[in-house]
Formats: structure tokens, C-alpha cells, sequence
């Protein structure tokens, strides 16, 4: 069972992805992710932030959830879109960013609205030692 730890909300603006990127720093020395792992999740975090910010719809909050499941680390960001609206990526963006996505992290979800925006990107990793091993 996952148990949520951490919580950040940032404005949802391209700026505030380097303070998700430091976020994930700390939280990899807490939970003693090797530097490889922080590099792809880093990573990873920078493409979703990049993939939740362009879907045609202006997005007022970011917030970013880390959840600790013991041997396993899941960070879930989240878009917040500001009042009503359509807007969408295009398919063929999706199926790219998932596969940059898969690249970087072996367990990717993608959560989409009703309206056809992604507002959850979930990212989940194994952690180089379990917690209690």
C-alpha cells in the first residue's frame, strides 16, 4: 500500500518545473534512490510537466504527490486547468511522450479527462533498497 508523503504545489507555469526538479533531488536522498534513478526521474518529471503544460488549455496549479509503497516510489503530477475549456494533445504527441516517458521510468500512467486533456502523470520505480531490507 502506498502511503502519501510529500506534497508540492507550484503555479502551472513551465518556470516552476526546476522546483519540481529540486523536489525530486531531496526526495531521492530520503529514499535512497542511486543517481541514475534520480537522473531519469528528473528527467521524466521535466517531460511530464512539458506534456501536462501544452494540451491547448492554460493550467493554474501543479501539484506533485509522492507516494512511498515500500520497495516501490511513485511520483504523480497533477494538472489543475484553469476554468473551463477544451483543448487537447494530439494523439500522436501522447503515444511520444509515454514512450520518452517509458524510456526513463518502467511503470507510466497517463491520465486523461472527459474533455480529452491528460491531467495525472504517474511514474513508478523501483527503489534501489526496500525500506526495513
Amino acid at each position: 500500500m502506498c502511503q502519501q508523503e510529500i506534497t508540492l504545489r507550484v503555479p502551472g507555469k513551465q518556470e516552476y518545473a526546476l522546483v519540481l526538479r529540486l523536489t525530486l533531488g531531496g526526495v531521492a536522498i530520503l529514499k535512497d534512490l542511486d543517481a541514475g534513478a534520480l537522473d531519469d526521474l528528473r528527467h521524466a518529471a521535466d517531460e511530464a510537466v512539458d506534456c501536462l503544460l501544452h494540451q491547448g488549455r492554460e493550467v493554474a496549479w501543479l501539484t506533485l504527490h509522492v507516494l512511498d509503497g515500500g520497495d516501490r516510489l511513485t511520483v504523480r503530477i497533477c494538472a489543475e486547468f484553469d476554468g473551463a475549456g477544451e483543448g487537447s494533445m494530439d494523439e500522436d504527441e501522447v503515444e511520444m511522450s509515454r514512450v520518452v516517458l517509458e524510456t526513463l521510468i518502467p511503470e507510466v500512467e497517463m491520465c486523461t479527462r472527459e474533455c480529452g486533456c491528460i491531467d495525472v502523470i504517474s511514474l513508478t520505480l523501483k527503489k534501489a533498497v526496500a525500506v526495513g531490507a
